[in-house]
């Protein structure tokens, strides 16, 4: 599935230079639309709402929904259990049943430049701790103390994906989404980021899994429905 995704992405970057072959996502009809910036819809499992908003992009790049899908990810856990927030846990699948995994901005194993470190975040974070292998890129953040181990074979291939088209750039690090765990009570906010995604790709699924903490075991999965044009 992985190698799958990846020759997908690769493919998502050749048609990425003619910007009218790129799908715009918006909310499909019978989403719980919400308002905000971009095109927002909301789902709630096991007391975990997520909003997610597609068409909310504004910064350098401007043209980054020509090389990259971003989402903008809120959680919010009215839950008693503390949940995971994992990349792997996130996902696209269109109808014919292509599955997109995010893409992480951060290089773990290469060096960090004070300009990628997040010293005051852009969006809100409640009782929200962060991986420990991100610790570099947020160090005003409390890390995550439990078991939380760095997957190697999901970050390393997209290093090189990036490299293939300049990214990313230093506000997509700031305004991404990180790993880590969010607590009962709490919020967290970010970006996520898909490979472009092509017009012929008519409806697609957001899908996050709601993990808990400390069983690993999967309470539900939240799935949001869009719509490409």
């Amino acid at each position: 599935m992985q190698i799958k995704s990846l020759a997908i992405a690769v493919a998502a970057i050749v048609v990425a230079g003619c910007s009218r072959t790129i799908a715009r996502l918006s909310p499909a009809p019978g989403a719980m639309s919400v308002p905000g910036p971009g095109q927002g819809a909301s789902a709630t499992v096991g007391g975990v709402q997520v909003v997610a908003r597609a068409q909310a992009w504004q910064w350098d790049p401007q043209d980054l929904s020509t090389k990259a899908t971003p989402i903008l990810i809120q959680l919010m856990n009215n839950s008693a259990r503390s949940v995971l927030v994992r990349y792997n846990r996130i996902s696209l699948t269109d109808e014919a049943g292509h599955h997109f995994n995010v893409m992480p901005p951060y290089d773990v194993n290469g060096s960090v430049s004070q300009a990628f470190t997040i010293q005051n975040p852009y969006y809100g974070f409640n009782r929200f701790a962060i991986a420990p292998y991100l610790s570099r890129w947020y160090p005003r953040f409390s890390r995550y103390d439990g078991a939380f181990r760095y997957d190697a074979t999901y970050y390393s291939p997209y290093v090189t994906d990036y490299e293939r088209v300049r990214l990313p750039t230093v506000d997509m690090v700031q305004r991404a989404l990180p790993e880590g765990v969010l607590a009962p009570g709490g919020s967290a906010e970010g970006f996520v980021y898909f490979q472009a995604l092509h017009k012929d790709a008519h409806s697609l699924t957001l899908a996050v899994d709601i993990v808990d903490a400390s069983t690993n075991a999967v309470i539900g999965t939240a799935q949001i429905p869009f719509i490409a044009k």
